[in-house]
Formats: C-alpha cells, structure tokens, sequence
C-alpha cells in the first residue's frame, strides 16, 4: 500500500470491470476504519433502464455499504479514482438570480405562496419540504452524517402518508440531496429545457405548412398555400432581421430588402433604374414570418459575421478569450514565427540606380516575452528555406553576423535559443522540408494558427505594427503599407538604401526593441520586482533585463542544441557545378534548368584532397548539394561523410563578398541577360564591321597574290617546304631592316617634295641579300641601334 485514503466527502469514480460489482460516481458518507466499512450513495447521472419495464426510472438510488479496504485496494490498483463532480450551471444561482432568468408565471391556479417565485423554486421547494423535517432532525443529532439506516424506511414511509405522496418521491429527495453532498439546489431539475424536443425547432413536411390555412389553401389552391420554411430559410430571416431592421428602417422596408437579398430572380431596366425581381408571394416567407423568426435569432450578430467573412470577425469582433501567452511559463518554450512586407523599396547593391521592390522580412520571437531571437529579409516571396534560415539565426550566436555588418554591439544583447515549440501560420514552414527538419530531425515541434486566427500569434502580429511605425515607414522608399494615392508619386520611385544597408538599420532596431524599448510595469514579473526591490533596486522594464533575470533564476528553457548541427539541418540546400577552379552556385528555383552564379567561386583544398574534382572529371559526377546563408557570400558548407566543411569564397570582389548575396548573384545575371538582349544591335554591328575589314584586306591580298603568280609564268612557285619558309622569313626581316635604315636616313636628310621610288630588286639581289654573311646583317643593326641612341639624345638636349 502506498498510503491512498479515502476521505469523508470524496466522489470516487469506479470503472465498469466484471471483477466491481460496482461502477459509475459515488459519495463518501461515512468512513469506520476500525470496522473496515465506508457508506456510500451513487451519484445520479441520468434515467436507468431496467429489463423487461419500458419507462425509464429517474429516482435516485439509496445508501450502500462496502468494505474500505476494498475500496483502497482498487484505488491503489487503478481500478477506482478520486475525482471532481461538475455540477449544473443553474444549481449556483440564488433565488433572485433564478427569477431574473427564469420569470414567476401568472397563473390563477398556483397557491398564494408560490406566486412570485421561478418555476424552478416552486418544485425545489416541494423536494425540500418532503424532507426538510426528517433532515434538519437527522442533522440536529448526527451532524453531516447519513440516517439511521434501520429506521430511514419507517421514517420516510410516515412522512410520505403524513404528506399523501408516494414514498418513492421522499427517498427520491432524500437521495439527491445527500448524493450532491447536502446542497438544497441539488432538489432542482438537472435541465431547464423544455420537455419533449428541447431546442428542437418545427418545420413543416410532406407538402404541408405550419399554422392555419390561408385563403386559398381553403378555397381548393394549394399551390398558394403558402412557402415552407427550411432551416436555411430561417437563417436567411433571421440574418435579414439583424442586417436590414436598423433605426430608421421600418419593418416593412426591412422585409423588402431580405426579399430582394434572397428570394429574387434578377434585376429589370425600368425607366433608367435597375429594380429587383422578387419570387412570387407564395414561393417566399411572409412577413409574418420574417417578424415571428427574425426576432427570435439566438445569434444576433449572426448576419453580420456571415456578410463580413470568418476571418474579419474571427480578427476584429470575435470576443477574445484567454491571451496568447496561456500555457506558456518559461521563456524559450514557445517561438512565434511569421512573415510581414517591410514596406521598404531596396536599390540593388551593385547599382544605386536600380530599385528592385519591396523586400520581406521573416521574423522570431519568443511568444511570452516578445524577445527577438532570429530574422530574415529577403526579396521577392519567402519560403521554407527563409524560415529555416530565422530559425537557425535565433538559435546560433551573432557575433559573426554583427562583424560582417560593421556593428560594435555585444552579442550578448541578442540572445540566442532553439524554442521547443513554434507557432507559425500556414505558410513557410508549412511543407514536407520544413516539418521534417524541424520536428523530426531537430526534435522540435510546429502549432500552425488556424487561418484568420492572428490573434493566436500576437507576439509577432503586435511586433509587426511596431516595425512599421518606429522604422519602416520613416525610410525614404517606404510604400506605408498601402497603395500610392491619385497624383503620388510611386514609392518605388524613390528607392534609396540597398537590402544590406535596409538590414544594418533592422539589426539596429532590434537592439533597441531589445535593450532599450521600456515595457509595461505589469509585463514585468512580480517575483523579479520583489527581488529588487528587496535589494533596494528597481527591476528593469526591458525584455534583455527581463531575460537576463529569468536566465539566472532557471526561468530559460531553450533546447541546448550544437551549432553545426543546426546549420547542417537547416541552412538552406544550394546545388553547386564542380569545375577545376572550385564551386560554382547553380540559380535556385531554374527546375531542371542550369544557370551559373558566376559573381561567386568558392574553393578549398579539401576539394582536390577528397577527389571531389577529380570524380567530377573522370565519372561526369559534376553536381553537388552545399548549404549556404543566401546573406552571406564568404563561404559555404559542404556536408559530407568526413563531416562538414566551410569553402571559401576565392572571389576577388570585396563589396560583392561584404554586402552581397545570392539575391545580388541573380540579380546580375538578370543584367547580364539584359545587356545581352540591349546591346544585340551594336554588339552584331562591332563583329559586321570587323568581318568587313577582314574581308577588304584578304582580297586585295588575293589580287596581289594573282598578280605575283601571273608575272611568275612558267616559272616555279616559291617552295613552301620548311626550308624555303625559313629562307623566306630570314629574308623579309632583312627587308623590314632595311626598310628601318632607309626611314632614319630619310630623317636626317633634307625632304623632298617628292619622295623617292625604290629601285626594284631583281631576283640575283634578292638572292645576294639572301646569301650575304651575318655579319653585315648584324653591323647594319648596330648602326641602327646607333643611330636611335643619338636621335633620343639630340632630343632630350633640345
């Protein structure tokens, strides 16, 4: 035994097993451990049904005695629990409560007494008055105990001649009244419905109206009997009703316009206005029937909801219940995540002049103190990847980030946490890629918010609006959330600040919502007040004070996780081509379309010393999958079976690396596409021309040539063996001397008006020229060394 007690007043509950004779809720009444008995009475929960009787039995059963230690035994055993009891709502109303919701009915037949008092008095007060005297008698003398059983029969069966009723109404009474533990409203009917069908509303069947006949129904016409009413005929009256009787509107006009609402056939020209066609008198509800169900609509706002939509009520009307911190304790338990346009139009980072759209941004909080853990900003829709790449940034530390960015802050005012459970809508994170890294390889879990249920993820929709108002719509290029108005410029017009310079200004802004924004003092633990204000300090109202008290108190709970292992889950997967010179990205989102990155190469040794290059030359194995922060250009991850390892960037391009990133890598292959469908015409007119040129010059070379065979004759052509090409290239740089020699000696001579003609050479010249000795071809050159050497000097003197 492990010590479990039964107690006077407990309400056990025994399961129906074959090995308990007993089941269903019981109350203790009396326990005599010394004689191991307790007394018990069941709790009435409804009419039994007893075989071969076909009127149910709704009298309350009587006392029963039952050993304790049995009853210990199936307590330790599972077999019996000590539970609550969950009474009727009614049962907590005082007598004025009663009467205000249930009213005194006027009638001449009820005794003078009772006139005045609820229904729900009069047959209280009857149960009670059949067994106040032996009650008050019994509790005079045993206090709360249960009668004398030996002589409860004679008792109640005195009481009920005295009262000229049946005895089964007594013990009936006397049951309930000790079973709900001696509660004078548990003589009250369980319900307050009506008998019959509660709640259960008519309609007419088989063809046949409800009420009396009208005249034509009478006369013989049953066609115009009238219209039976359906339950969707109902709701369109009682929607019409709370729409169209307004102040101001009479009842008349009100049933006009639900009749044109929903019982018409169309629209008629008549005089140069639309007028609207009702349905025939008899294949519609009368007024009647609008004013009988109509006012009688249990939902008043009914119309409303349906006429607006789910998810404006569900946002804007819907009473809230409960916040959206209920459940949550602890911080690091809960992340919320969601997605909002940051209303800024960005220009690209390699061109001041090129506005490239508003961007979106990704953001994730802790949802009981609205800490910002993780963000991400990106261009164009957001997906998985977008979110993973938040979720990753809230759970690492961002000391590299705040480096790259050229920020002096302390890492430690950006906390860092892997939460245990995310609230996100039914976007991002919504898909197979998602749900399988972060629950099930991450070990986390996801809640998506119902659609139209934004008030669910409070924290991040709040942290929305704060964004906009305190940054977003204070930078030039801001659309303010709305579309430009008549005779406004477009914003995007007036894009100024690139994504990277956009994201510098968040990361401030979040460092401020972070260390400086004050909250509300009841935001603020009342154990963490009262710990400083015992010291003799006052607590601080910031989330990172806030956070720093809950850290060192054990109020953090977020998942200790390691940091290559949740960028190995959840940085986003990029395919590469394997080429000799490194890693080339491929463009996300192409199917199975290849397009290069080529604004970024990465490489590493590790590449050539695990074959990866050398399985992409000889096997045609030339893809790869690396993970990458799409903001970060400095390197990648390639995970593999050795483990995971950071590849450089080996690109030469600073501002590129620095502020770039794959947006930025599309974006100037979009450019390149571009200048590649612009500059088609002067690009094809640049190689026209030079082919032109070409042209030109080859065919006067061909009529030279011709001539130069022509004059040969008979002769023999020159030898294009090796040998003769030789003698020939020797011969030509003799002449290109030669040529030199004569323009220095044209030089220093006095100029003619007409320039001398060379004399030709015949071919035995040619040939001696040819055959000269080396060393006069080496002495002219000398001479012409010579010659320049003077010339440079004679120069610099004057």
């Amino acid at each position: 035994m492990t010590g479990a007690t039964i107690e006077v007043g407990d309400v056990i509950l025994v399961a129906s097993d074959e090995s308990t004779p007993m089941n269903g809720p019981y109350r203790v009444l009396e326990v005599f451990p010394k004689r191991d008995r307790v007394t018990l009475i069941p709790i009435p929960t409804g009419p039994r049904i007893h075989p071969g009787r076909k009127q149910a039995s709704y009298y309350a059963k009587g006392f029963i005695s039952h050993k304790l230690s049995q009853l210990e035994f199936w307590l330790e055993t599972k077999r019996l629990q000590i539970t609550t009891l969950e009474l009727p709502s009614h049962w907590h109303l005082s007598d004025v409560q009663l009467r205000e919701l249930f009213p005194p009915e006027e009638c001449d037949d009820l005794a003078p007494e009772d006139r005045g008092r609820s229904p729900l008095e009069i047959k209280r007060d009857f149960r009670w008055m059949l067994i106040a005297p032996m009650v008050e008698s019994m509790e005079a003398s045993t206090g709360t105990r249960p009668p004398d059983l030996t002589c409860l029969d004679a008792q109640v069966r005195e009481r009920a001649r005295e009262l000229k009723v049946s005895a089964g109404q007594v013990y009936n009474a006397l049951h309930r009244y000790y079973a709900f533990g001696g509660m004078k409203n548990s003589l009250l009917p369980d319900t307050t419905a009506r008998s019959g069908a509660p709640g259960k509303p008519r309609r007419g069947k088989n063809g046949v109206k409800l009420g009396r006949k009208n005249a034509a129904a009478k006369a013989g016409d049953t066609e115009r009997a009238g219209f039976i009413l359906t339950d969707k005929d109902v709701q369109n009256l009682e929607d019409g009703y709370a729409t169209f009787v307004v102040p101001g509107t009479g009842v008349k006009q009100a049933y006009l316009s639900m009749s044109a609402a929903y019982y018409s056939t169309g629209h008629t020209l008549k005089h140069g206005h639309l007028v609207t066609n009702l349905l025939d008198a008899h294949l519609r509800p009368t007024k009647s029937d609008f004013i009988y169900h109509g006012s009688r609509a249990q939902d008043a706002g009914g119309a409303a909801r349906r006429l607006m939509g789910e998810g404006v009520w569900a946002r804007n009307y819907r009473p809230l219940v409960g916040t959206a911190r209920d459940g949550i304790t602890t911080i690091g338990q809960v992340g919320s995540l969601d997605a909002s346009p940051v209303d800024v139009n960005f220009v690209a980072c390699g061109d001041p002049l090129q506005p490239i759209g508003v961007g979106r941004g990704l953001f994730v909080r802790d949802a009981w103190l609205g800490l910002y853990l993780g963000w991400r900003v990106a261009i164009n829709g957001l997906g998985t990847d977008d979110a993973k790449l938040a979720i990753l940034r809230g759970a690492t530390d961002k000391a590299s980030m705040l480096a790259r960015y050229g920020l002096d802050l302390p890492s430690d005012d950006f906390p860092s946490m892997f939460c245990s459970k995310y609230f996100a809508d039914n976007g991002e994170l919504r898909s197979f890629d998602g749900i399988d890294s972060v629950v099930k390889q991450l070990s986390s879990r996801i809640e998506f918010i119902a659609s139209g249920r934004a008030d669910r993820n409070s924290s991040s929709e709040s942290g929305h609006h704060v964004r906009h108002r305190s940054l977003d719509h204070h930078i030039t290029g801001t659309t303010k959330g709305r579309p430009s108005k008549r005779g406004e410029p477009l914003a995007i017009s007036k894009a100024l600040i690139s994504r990277f310079a956009y994201e510098r200004l968040l990361i401030l802004w979040i460092h401020w919502a972070n260390t400086q924004q004050e909250l509300p003092l009841h935001m603020v633990p009342a154990e963490m007040r009262r710990e400083f204000a015992a010291e003799g300090k006052t607590a601080g109202r910031t989330r990172i004070a806030i956070y720093r008290w809950a850290r060192k108190n054990g109020y953090v709970t977020g998942k200790p996780m390691d940091p290559s292992f949740l960028r190995s889950h959840l940085l986003p997967r990029f395919t590469a081509s394997v080429q000799r010179g490194g890693l080339v990205l491929h463009r996300p989102n192409t199917g199975n379309t290849v397009e290069l990155l080529h604004g970024a190469r990465f490489n590493h040794d590790y590449l050539a010393q695990s074959g990866i290059i050398r399985d992409a030359i000889s096997s045609g194995k030339k893809h790869i999958e690396v993970r990458v922060d799409p903001d970060d250009l400095s390197h990648l991850i390639l995970v593999d079976r050795h483990g995971a390892h950071i590849i450089p960037n080996i690109k030469d391009d600073v501002i590129l690396i620095q502020e770039g990133g794959v947006p930025d890598l599309c974006a100037l292959n979009d450019a390149e596409k571009m200048h590649g469908v612009v500059g088609a015409t002067s690009r094809d007119q640049a190689d026209v021309e030079q082919q032109s040129f070409r042209n030109d010059v080859e065919a006067v070379a061909r009529e030279k040539q011709a001539a130069a065979r022509k004059s040969l004759g008979s002769k023999a052509s020159p030898n294009a063996k090796r040998a003769g090409v030789r003698a020939a290239q020797a011969l030509e740089q003799r002449r290109e001397l030669d040529d030199e020699a004569r323009r220095v000696a044209e030089l220093r001579e006095p100029q003619s008006d007409t320039p001398p003609e060379p004399s030709p050479r015949t071919a035995e010249q040619a040939c001696a020229i040819l055959h000269a000795p080396v060393e006069d071809g080496v002495n002219r050159l000398m001479e012409l060394r010579k010659s320049r050497l003077s010339r440079f000097h004679n120069e610099r003197k004057h």
